[in-house]
Order: structure tokens, then C-alpha cells, then sequence
């Protein structure tokens, strides 16, 4: 995982007040404008991995902004559900 290139990128927008603006311009836009930005600016992550660092930043601080909540609502794809006649047993 990339995750120490999502820290550093991290560190680099608190201490770039320009940055940080464009940071919070691409949050806006979801995680992939993130990433695009990263990347613009030297760091190497995913958007999986951002997604993860969100969730653990809210794990260890118990809540998330509405900008972290939106790019974290939309991540997560249910698998497809099994038919229930397959061989008489039932999937939930």
C-alpha cells in the first residue's frame, strides 16, 4: 500500500496554503480528483487507499466531515447475490 505517499501528500497540503485549497477543491470532487491531484504533485496512491486512510482517520477520531463521508458512502460495491434456486439452498 501507498499509504505512507497518502501521508506525506498529507503533510505537504497542511504546509502549502495554495495546496491545501486545491486539496479541498478536489475532495469536493471525490476521490479520484484527489488522486489526480497526488499525482500532479509527485505522490502515488489509490483511491482504495484513500478511502482506507479516511476510514481509519475516523476510527481514531470517532467522525467524519461531510466531504469524507460523501467520498466514503459511494466506495463500497455489494457482491452480486446468489440465486436462491441454486440447489434448493437460500443466500442472504
Amino acid at each position: 500500500m501507498s499509504i505512507a505517499a497518502l501521508e506525506q501528500f498529507y503533510d505537504k497540503v497542511r504546509s502549502d496554503a495554495n495546496l491545501e485549497s486545491e486539496a479541498a477543491t478536489a475532495l469536493a470532487e471525490g476521490a479520484s480528483a484527489v488522486v489526480e491531484l497526488a499525482a500532479r504533485e509527485g505522490f502515488d496512491f489509490s483511491e482504495d487507499e484513500l478511502i482506507i486512510a479516511l476510514a481509519q482517520h475516523t476510527a481514531s477520531s470517532g467522525e467524519l466531515s461531510d466531504a469524507d463521508l460523501d467520498l466514503v458512502a459511494g466506495g463500497i460495491v455489494s457482491p452480486p447475490r446468489m440465486k436462491d434456486s441454486v440447489k434448493g439452498a437460500r443466500f442472504s
